[in-house]
């Protein structure tokens, strides 16, 4: 499967990537949501607080493990926490 540019260079130069989600990514967050209020018994808004929690450990961990800067570990946390327009 070949790599998207955008997510090489985000890699190889550490910095932040401005790009929404792509259908088969939101697809995937969809299905998880859908599985889990399903099958587990999970009100909708505890699944979408486990979905955001993933969200703000997965901007955490690749902001450190890149070596990013505070600035850009704030940029995009807030921008994961800013309601939705």
């Amino acid at each position: 499967m070949p790599k998207s540019r955008s997510a090489v260079s985000c890699v190889e130069s550490g910095t932040l990537s401005r790009r929404r989600l792509v259908g088969a990514e939101a697809v995937v967050i969809i299905a998880m949501a859908a599985a889990l209020a399903a099958f587990a018994d999970m009100a909708m808004p505890v699944v979408l607080q486990l979905l955001v929690g993933a969200g703000l450990v997965a901007v955490l961990l690749v902001g450190l493990l890149t070596g990013a800067s505070v600035r850009g570990i704030r940029a995009a946390l807030r921008a994961l926490l800013a309601p939705a327009a």
